[in-house]
Parts: C-alpha cells; structure tokens; sequence
C-alpha cells in the first residue's frame, strides 16, 4: 500500500504546502500587485531592453555608400547620377566614376 502522504519524522510541513494553494479568480487592478502594492514599472536597478538595431540598409543606398566612401572627392549628385546611369550596379558605377577622375587628373595636367 502507498501512503498518501510522505512525512520526514516529527517534523511540521512547510506552511507552504501545509494547506492548498488559494487561487483567486478575483480581478485585480491593473498595475497592482498581488499584495497589494502597486506594480513595480521602471525602477532602477531593473534591466531594460536594449535598443532596437538599425534597419539595414537598402542595396540601392548600400551602393551609394560605397561609390562615396572610394570617391569622396566627387559630389553626392554625381555618384548618383552616375549609379542611376549603371542601373545600380556598383561595378559599372566605379569604373565609369575612376575614369572621370582619370579625366579629371589629365585636364589638370594639360594646363
């Protein structure tokens, strides 16, 4: 026979465990705590979220980073100007933007 109960000695049970757990179906006030208390929103101490990463950027935009950043020289327009004429292609865009500067370079030299 298994008894309904394991005790270990003499010893009292847990006041815990000792009486079944009141659950109540009572509504609480919103932002106070089960004791009464109101809730905790906030505090110092508390750990908060950290903020949201950036949103990566878009190919088109990733691209105009990149043509800026090798040719820092020639206007933001220009490096636009000239990714738009390439249909977006970086590759296109950086050969055509090197041979401006290379043009650029020889009519300075000229004079």
């Amino acid at each position: 026979m298994i008894p309904s109960k394991v005790t270990l000695g003499n010893r009292p049970e847990s006041p815990t465990t000792a009486r079944e757990l009141d659950f109540d179906d009572e509504p609480q006030e919103p932002g106070v705590a089960s004791g009464g208390h109101p809730a905790s929103v906030g505090e110092p101490g508390e750990d908060v979220a950290p903020p949201k990463p950036p949103r990566p950027l878009s190919p088109r935009l990733q691209a105009e980073n990149t043509l800026r950043e090798a040719f820092p020289s020639i206007d933001a327009a220009v490096v636009k100007a000239v990714l738009t004429a390439s249909g977006g292609k970086v590759e296109p865009a950086f050969n055509a933007l090197l041979g401006m500067i290379d043009n650029w370079s020889n009519i300075g030299s000229i004079q």
